[in-house]
């Protein structure tokens, strides 16, 4: 009883459907027999993403071999990210800061490595002296009263500390490590707001914006390319010389050369500096991507804080087993792809 759907009017093959006006359905079996999946798929993973439950880690004490109280990491961090950034241009040598932190936090004494620090510090907030040390002996008084005088006005620890900096050497070592610390990171901040470091920090930008616009004027060569690529097989004999837009496109990839050009010109003119930021923020937590200061592979960390008295400095700081560091790793990739995707859709 089997009927011909071809005589039956009933053939959904192209031609057939082509020959009565509507579009061919194609090859269309496998498709048909494919379970459903567009959006809600996509929307369930995104959702089984959020779910997954970050690990803490194990709260740091350690900073480069030296044991620290828990609440004194982060300012140990700070330092050392200060240094690793602008230890060039403020006269810190390799091996100065990690020697600077064991000297504050294991000895009573005021050493001339930590002297050399804040003269240093001092040099580059009073616009680079040439002979620092000749003004401000690290043997002497004068720089520790100098550095109570800049942090007088942003300090935000109690009046005790700046009452010991202004006794000079006697006062600072009845100052504790963490004391000690953030005097430290705040003269440390200080030199930031100066003209040599602010210019460096310009440069950062620059150097940023100057990545952005190799980055964007590569994809349109490639684009251009393409396009070029296709046209000449379609012309035929591939003679596109008397061909007004594949001239036109030659210009585009010319120009767009230039610009990459003069980008990596930019780059090389500036200096290179680091300016840290977190890669993943979320409510009361930051994670890091910074040194390897535990002596280990990790480079990830986490930071908690209180989100509402965060000028305490009191943030405690987590480090992650391997395991621990790849399910965070995943999961900021992922949360960073996401908000990319959300940018872009907006």
């Amino acid at each position: 009883a089997w009927e011909c759907p071809k005589c039956r009017n009933d053939c959904n093959c192209s031609r057939c459907k082509t020959r009565k006006g509507e579009a061919p359905t194609g090859r269309m079996v496998r498709a048909a027999k494919r379970p459903k999946v567009n959006l809600v798929q996509t929307e369930s993973n995104d959702a089984l993403m959020d779910e997954i439950v970050v690990p803490r880690g194990t709260l740091m004490t350690c900073i480069a071999g030296m044991k620290l109280q828990s609440e004194d990491v982060g300012a140990a961090i700070q330092f050392l990210e200060f240094c690793r950034s602008f230890g060039e241009i403020c006269k810190i040598g390799k091996g100065q800061p990690e020697e600077t932190l064991r000297h504050l936090t294991e000895l009573q004494e005021v050493s001339s490595v930590v002297a050399d620090v804040h003269i240093n510090l001092l040099s580059v907030i009073e616009n680079g002296k040439d002979n620092p040390f000749d003004k401000y002996p690290r043997h002497g008084d004068e720089w520790i009263r100098k550095v109570g005088e800049y942090i007088s006005l942003t300090f935000h620890a109690e009046d005790f500390t700046l009452q010991c900096l202004n006794q000079g050497v006697s006062g600072y070592r009845s100052l504790n490590p963490s004391c000690k610390l953030e005097v430290l990171n705040c003269l440390c901040d200080e030199a930031l707001s100066c003209e040599k470091l602010r210019t460096c920090i310009d440069n950062k930008d620059r150097k940023c914006v100057a990545t952005q616009e190799i980055k964007a004027a590569t994809r349109k060569q490639k684009e251009l390319k393409r396009r070029y690529d296709d046209m000449t097989k379609t012309i035929e004999g591939g003679d596109t010389a008397n061909n007004e837009e594949a001239n036109d496109i030659l210009s585009q990839i010319k120009e767009a050369e230039e610009v990459k050009q003069a980008a990596q010109n930019e780059l090389e003119m500036l200096k290179r500096v680091h300016r840290t930021t977190p890669v993943m923020e979320d409510k009361g937590v930051k994670y890091w991507k910074l040194g390897s200061y535990c002596n280990c592979n990790i480079s990830i960390m986490r930071q908690e804080f209180d989100e509402e008295n965060r000028t305490k400095n009191k943030d405690m700081w987590f480090m992650f087993t391997e395991d621990e560091h790849k399910v965070v790793e995943d999961h900021v990739t992922t949360r960073s792809r996401r908000l990319r995707r959300n940018h872009n859709w907006v």
